[in-house]
């Protein structure tokens, strides 16, 4: 039984998961199309697609996954669950099925004007990561103006966007890892000075969060909505008291500031040799 990463490049993130795995040899962080060269039945890999840079899609190899899962290669963070975590209307729709709290999204269409009752909102790419081309709008006159502005983003004819209600903001958010079925570790993401959005890449500071109990079921709740086995989630306190799920994050990167008690790459990962080994009785059971 061997693991590895499946990604398309090594993160610091990615290259520390695989360190961690102890439960048999790892081949480290592959990409898609070597995984299918040397892993086989039995094997087991932690898919980390992420979005494409371009912002309309995910990286190449949800097909790859596929196949190695056809060979017998034990996927976590499966093609679907890829897809529900980084499509974000998906999300949307997954969250509100569920009945977690979450933003009111739609998809935007031609008609800018038909978002009006929406506002004040938040236009993003479907496939967005890094706080790029995430605008905040409060009045029709600027949604007019951005429909022109984004009318020749190339991810906007191929991924299309969304527009989210506006969440009042309160300087930070909570940034809660899940894996497998767990809070792992957690950060508040607090603003830079002039910024609102919380995004590391836009200057936001990270802090370690412990999560209250509250919050920590509401990331459980949104992370099995989407089948992921590792994600993070983004909470926003609610004025007045509760919380909502802005997104749940099927790639992300992570760091030690995540766990101040535990190494959480070594949280992580024992929580995925926990469901390695369930999966592998469950098959032991069904092949007797």
């Amino acid at each position: 039984m061997a693991f590895a990463i499946i990604a398309h490049s090594h993160t610091e993130t990615n290259v520390a998961l695989a360190s961690a795995w102890r439960a048999s040899e790892s081949y480290g962080v592959l990409d898609p199309r070597s995984a299918l060269h040397v892993l086989g039945p039995g094997d087991i890999v932690l898919a980390r697609l992420g979005v494409r840079r371009t912002l309309d899609g995910i990286e190449h190899g949800l097909s790859d996954l596929v196949e190695l899962e056809r060979r017998g290669v034990r996927v976590f963070n499966r093609p679907e669950a890829l897809l529900a975590g980084h499509d974000k209307l998906l999300s949307a729709r997954l969250l509100e099925s569920g009945l977690v709290p979450t933003p009111q999204t739609r998809l935007v269409g031609d008609d800018w004007t038909a978002l009006a009752s929406l506002l004040p909102l938040v236009i993003k790419p479907r496939f967005g990561s890094w706080g790029m081309d995430v605008f905040r709008v409060e009045e029709i006159r600027g949604l007019n103006r951005l429909a022109q502005k984004l009318a020749g983003r190339p991810w906007l004819k191929r991924g299309g966007a969304i527009a989210q209600e506006l969440i009042p903001p309160i300087g930070f958010d909570l940034r809660v890892l899940v894996a497998h079925g767990a809070v792992a570790g957690a950060v508040r993401r607090r603003v830079s000075d002039g910024e609102w959005r919380t995004n590391v890449s836009c200057g936001a500071q990270r802090i370690a969060e412990t999560v209250e109990p509250r919050a920590a079921r509401l990331a459980l709740e949104a992370v099995e909505m989407t089948c992921l086995e590792l994600a993070v989630v983004d909470i926003l306190p609610l004025p007045g008291g509760g919380f909502c799920v802005l997104e749940v994050n099927a790639a992300p990167d992570f760091g030690l500031d995540y766990n101040s008690d535990e190494n959480v790459f070594d949280v992580v990962v024992e929580r995925l040799e926990l469901a390695a080994e369930a999966g592998s009785r469950l098959r032991a059971l069904d092949a007797a």
